[in-house]
């Protein structure tokens, strides 16, 4: 529990990084599978100063650099580079000092506010460990006993309806704190057996539903996780039927 609570409130803290931009300074794309959100990304990349000088490179090394996409594991301006390419892709961006290591910078290695130079190579790309499915297969999921969480708000259930047969579970609060309660419900769901269950996390537009759903297949050990692709949205858009909230 400790572990998937860290994550989300990490992930769910504000940031001012919106309207600083990386340029991208070369772009062959790549021919093979699109990197997504928590996508694991294999990386061959070589990072450098302004004048040229290299600070880090992994190239000619046994291990490329492996990250998830979305989980902060690189600074925000390579991740950023990342985000959209494709297996084989390779490119050279120029990261600005606040999308990389601000006026802090980083130890010895990198002076407060420098601007970086990186270039790539994405040597592969593996999915996540949940499944983004549609409404089809969520209904198809649910008529053979899937247990589907409702992870939006009460007002929200209030407002549209909610999927029949699905179970409403507040995730999280308005300022992004997990509902630590979530996980002793699932279990309550699902009995002796719950991390071989098929689970589908439903959320407003799919986005928060893919977090939670990336927290309980990466760090909980879950199986058969599912996040139903644009949330209550792209159900109601594609007019599948919705009942009364009922609390």
């Amino acid at each position: 529990m400790r572990t998937i609570k860290f994550l989300i409130v990490y992930l769910f803290l504000t940031t001012n990084l919106i309207s600083a931009e990386i340029e991208i300074l070369v772009d062959k794309p790549g021919e093979g599978k699109k990197i997504i959100n928590h996508s694991w990304v294999q990386i061959e990349y070589t990072g450098s100063f302004i004048d040229g000088k290299v600070f880090d490179t992994n190239v000619g090394k046994d291990r490329p650099l492996v990250v998830q996409i979305g989980m902060r594991e690189v600074i925000p301006g390579f991740e950023m580079g990342i985000v959209g390419t494709n297996k084989g892709t390779i490119r050279k961006i120029k990261i600005p000092s606040e999308l990389a290591y601000g006026s802090s910078g980083a130890g010895d290695v990198i002076p407060p506010n420098s601007d970086l130079i990186f270039e790539f190579k994405i040597i592969d790309v593996l999915d996540p460990n949940y499944n983004l499915i549609s409404s089809d297969e969520l209904k198809n999921l649910l008529d053979n006993n899937a247990v589907v969480l409702d992870i939006r708000t009460d007002d929200q259930w209030k407002k549209t309806g909610v999927i029949k047969g699905s179970f409403q579970e507040t995730a999280f609060d308005k300022n992004g704190k997990f509902n630590v309660y979530l996980m002793d419900r699932v279990r309550a769901l699902a009995g002796a057996e719950s991390q071989n269950i098929e689970i589908i996390f439903v959320s407003n537009d799919g986005e928060t539903a893919s977090i939670l759903g990336n927290a309980f297949a990466e760090d909980l050990g879950f199986k058969n996780v599912y996040v139903l692709k644009g949330g209550i949205k792209a159900w109601i858009n594609e007019k599948k039927a919705l009942v009364s909230f009922l609390k």
